[in-house]
């Protein structure tokens, strides 16, 4: 009997560090964040994909108050921690690299970590897939060639206009024709030249520069304690 007397004792205490931390966290107020809400950040250490590794972590600052129902539940300064996810390096025929980065927690006033689920939708070319892009493709810069090639003739056509006025009257109509057939031919000249050169080019790495300002959107709704 006395046995049994001291195993019940034994147990309500081992169960009452349990029961006290569950009285302490109903005690607990939070303030919920709803999802859709736009957090701007700013870059506390560059990234590159020239430079990483799947797994790589990064951190960010909050640069304005998070206020809720009047309080603020996350102050300017508060840290944002994320993870590289995956990356793609930059590949030929002008191919950018893709930058897949998940955020993992916010620290709050308290210093507790504090799980959330965002992703960046500023600043920077995003994919349907929510890849970060370094930009441009072969088809991006044939398009850029052929604006170039386009102002090379139109900018030559106007040189021509100008000079035959400076010549004499009329003399636009005779070094005209001659101008845009010369521009002409620099600007296909070039069109060609560059896009076959783009061919065998590597496109852009994903570069996010220290001090860099975006924001990022929380998909799901965070609660933060305020008590």
């Amino acid at each position: 009997m006395k046995k049994l007397f001291c195993l019940l004792f034994a147990s309500v205490l081992m169960l009452l560090p349990v029961a006290f931390a569950y009285q302490m966290r109903a005690d607990i107020t939070t303030k919920r964040i709803p999802k859709g809400t736009k957090l701007n950040l700013v870059m506390v250490e560059p990234l590159s994909t020239a430079q990483m590794q799947e797994g790589d972590m990064f951190s960010a600052r909050l640069t304005h108050d998070i206020n809720i129902d009047g309080k603020t539940v996350l102050p300017s300064g508060s840290l944002v921690r994320g993870t590289v996810e995956k990356y793609k390096a930059t590949g030929r025929l002008s191919r950018s690299a893709l930058l897949y980065l998940t955020f993992d927690h916010v620290v709050s006033i308290q210093g507790k970590q504090l799980p959330i689920k965002a992703a960046v939708c500023s600043n920077f070319e995003i994919l349907p897939d929510g890849a970060i892009s370094g930009g441009g493709n072969y088809w991006d810069e044939l398009k850029r060639n052929a604006k170039k090639s386009g102002k090379i003739i139109s900018d030559t056509t106007k040189w021509g206009i100008k000079s035959g006025d400076e010549l004499f009257s009329g003399g636009r109509f005779l070094v005209t024709p001659f101008a845009a057939i010369g521009g002409t031919i620099g600007g296909g000249v070039y069109l060609v030249g560059d896009s076959v050169i783009d061919l065998f080019r590597k496109g852009q790495d994903v570069v996010i520069d220290q001090g860099i300002i975006f924001d990022i959107i929380l998909l799901e709704p965070l609660d933060v304690p305020v008590s």
